[in-house]
């Protein structure tokens, strides 16, 4: 009978223990090569944001975490700068392009209307993804108009994306897909680090990663340069905290197995 019984304590503590691995929050998670002065768990579809306002060059550089409900899925995240959805936003979006990540862009004109583009109606730069364990990242900095204090933010997440166009299937219309929308508020932040590159004047933006999706139903693809490959650095936070999971479960297992007999 004590064997059952410490059978089931096994079982919850190592229910426990994973548990943890799946409620991440956004201080749990660190970049390598990067810093980010504040972050948030956002409300909806398990992401996360990490971002710098830096007012020297009013520029906002910002970290874009969520996990694609399929392993073939995409993320993304979007800035509206007239609106609060996802129609009128500016997008940036990852998947996984010719099997490497790549983040393109895309201006949602409307919500029957996704179209690639290679510029924006803001400057952005150091444009980049990564990926780690079930999790997308997308890396940005962008222009913000000075003395602004807040900007209008979209994220969404979709299943797949059609492997010879590139085009990204819709994502579902469920609870939390309708509501991935928010106002970013960086008035009072901590400018970065850093300062990040200032933009050419005259252009739109400066990326290297031209063209993306914002997650509404329509996108034709446009050639891009790959940006970081998966399985290279990622994000070493969320690897620490899973493998420290496993570690303990392995812990409690033995534990269980010297006492239990």
């Amino acid at each position: 009978m004590a064997s059952f019984s410490n059978f089931f304590l096994l079982l919850a503590l190592i229910s426990s223990s994973l548990s943890i691995s799946h409620s991440l929050t956004c201080s749990s998670q660190s970049f390598p090569d990067r810093t980010f002065t504040n972050c948030q768990d956002l409300p909806y579809l398990n992401a996360f944001l990490h971002w710098s306002y830096n007012p020297r060059n009013s520029s906002l550089s910002i970290a874009f975490l969520a996990p694609p409900p399929t392993t073939a899925g995409w993320v993304a995240w979007a800035v509206n700068p007239t609106a609060t959805g996802m129609a009128g936003s500016q997008a940036f979006l990852a998947a996984f392009f010719a099997k490497s990540l790549t983040v393109r862009t895309f201006n949602i004109t409307s919500y029957n209307s996704v179209r690639p583009s290679p510029t924006l109606s803001f400057p952005f730069w150091d444009l980049a993804s990564e990926s780690s364990d079930d999790l997308f990242a997308i890396f940005v900095t962008v222009k913000v108009p000075e003395k602004a204090s807040s900007l209008n933010q979209v994220w969404q997440v979709g299943p797949s994306v059609d492997s010879s166009t590139g085009v990204p299937a819709a994502h579902e219309f469920k609870s939390d897909n309708l509501k991935s929308r928010g106002v970013l508020v960086f008035e009072g932040s901590a400018g970065a680090p850093s300062p990040a590159p200032r933009p050419d004047h005259g252009g739109a933006s400066t990326a290297t990663s031209p063209s993306v999706v914002g997650g509404v139903n329509e996108a034709a693809a446009a050639p891009t340069p790959k940006a970081s490959g998966p399985d290279k650095g990622g994000v070493p936070g969320i690897k620490r905290r899973n493998l420290g999971c496993v570690v303990l479960s392995w812990f409690v297992f033995a534990v269980w197995g010297i006492f239990s007999f």
